[in-house]
């Protein structure tokens, strides 16, 4: 009995433990810690200004201003500007009183901002390191502003001008910028102005073409204070690192003619304040058959390229020969400016961050070769290169350039005569690392 009592009392222990096992929980505990490190929203304005003194017509007065993000946070930005008169004593001038364009203020990139109300906006938003291009580069005072009057007495000439009332005036110029997060720009300026992501400085228009995959006629733009396109001729170099581009256009520079319903008369030249001047250009076509003529220039005065009746020795022995030549002491002046505005606009592309190993003409070989011109039929296929009529950089014989045009034309033309005269579209070579 005693045996069968602690046999019973031992599993009615085991029961319990059974029991108790049966009905205890799983448990865990997990803790995650977040860090959330906040944005450095830091926007800075650099202005580059110095108020003058004796401020007289025509005098221009440098004048920039250039924001720089140097925080974390993507940033937007607006100007606006305003601008006052106050007379000698200090009184507030009603503008109705002062002449219309008595200042000038000088705006450069236009094509980055967007003027829409009373402000100008920056097309791209700015990210870490990025700044704005200046809106402004300059303020002029007219130099149409009043009369000169000058009086000689004893031999001694003395001159007056009395700036049409203004003399003693203040003009007071002001720029207001503003910025804002760039995610809520909308909503802080209350505008629906579209502000987007800056673009690579080269870009390949093409969306299904990579900088390994260019075909012929491709377009390829470089963003930069302007966008200046080009279409893909070819790769060069070791391994194909390097793409030969030809620009769009041809350059804003040379003459300016027009048709007075007979032969074309030149009515002038592009001064160099014209704006887009020594950039490509959808207006300057050169030599076209409805008589517009726009951004044409010699190729030559004289036919540098010749010693004695013949080729000289850095240019081969045979004709076609690639003659275009940046020696400036030997083909200087007018007698070989194209060299000089295709090297302006290389200059001006590298000032865009672009490397630009070379800029010159298109060659016959290139023409033939790789676009498909035909020198027996004297024609060019009928694609993007015949939008402008341009020089090449190819002499046909000791007295003649080929040239191509509007009308597929593929042949040389004398470098002397107005007649004659066709556009710079200059040739570039870059390395596809720049992509």
């Amino acid at each position: 009995m005693k045996n069968k009592k602690s046999l019973i009392a031992i599993l009615t222990l085991l029961i319990i433990i059974v029991v108790g096992v049966t009905f205890a929980y799983f448990n865990t505990i997990s803790t995650f810690v977040n860090r959330f490190d906040l944005g450095d929203y830091v926007v800075t304005t650099t202005e580059v200004f110095e108020s003058p003194d004796n401020w007289a017509p025509g005098d221009t007065t440098p004048k920039t201003l250039v924001t720089t993000n140097e925080g974390t946070i993507n940033a937007a930005v607006r100007v606006s500007i305003s601008e006052s008169w106050t007379d000698s004593d200090g009184q507030v001038v009603d503008s109705n009183d002062i002449p219309a364009d008595a200042v000038i203020i000088n705006f450069t990139t236009p094509s980055k901002w967007a003027k829409v109300g009373d402000y100008y906006y920056y097309n791209y938003y700015l990210k870490a390191g990025e700044s704005t291009t200046s809106l402004t580069d300059s303020v002029t005072l007219n130099s149409n502003l009043g009369t000169t009057n000058c009086v000689e007495e004893n031999g001694v000439e003395s001159c007056t001008a009395n700036i049409d009332g203004l003399a003693g005036y203040h003009y007071t110029l002001t720029f207001t910028i503003q910025t804002a997060q760039y995610d809520k720009y909308k909503e802080i300026w209350n505008t629906n102005v579209a502000i987007t992501e800056k673009p690579d400085l080269i870009q390949i228009m093409n969306s299904e073409r990579t900088k390994d995959t260019l075909q012929l006629g491709d377009e390829v733009c470089i963003n930069g204070d302007t966008t200046e396109c080009f279409n893909f001729i070819r790769y060069d170099g070791n391994n194909n690192q390097n793409m030969v581009l030809l620009s769009k256009y041809n350059l804003k520079v040379g003459n300016i003619y027009s048709d007075g319903g007979g032969n074309a008369t030149k009515i002038g030249e592009y001064p160099t304040d014209v704006e887009g001047y020594g950039l490509q250009s959808s207006e300057a076509r050169g030599f076209v058959l409805d008589g517009q003529r726009y951004g044409t220039i010699k190729f030559s005065s004289i036919n540098y390229w010749i010693d004695n009746g013949g080729l000289k020795q850095k240019y081969g022995s045979d004709y076609p020969a690639d003659v275009y030549d940046t020696d400036y002491n030997e083909a200087s002046g007018n007698n070989y400016s194209l060299a000089y505005h295709i090297e302006n606009y290389k200059d001006v592309l590298e000032t865009y961050g672009l490397t630009v190993q070379s800029a010159r003409l298109l060659t016959y070989n290139e023409a033939i070769t790789n676009i498909g011109c035909n020198i027996g039929s004297n024609s060019c296929p009928d694609n993007f290169i015949r939008n402008t009529t341009f020089w090449l950089g190819t002499a046909q014989d000791m007295y003649a350039v080929y040239y191509i045009n509007t009308t597929g034309y593929f042949g040389g033309g004398n470098r002397y005569g107005f007649g004659n005269y066709y556009g710079i579209r200059p040739v570039i070579v870059i390395s596809k690392s720049e992509i």
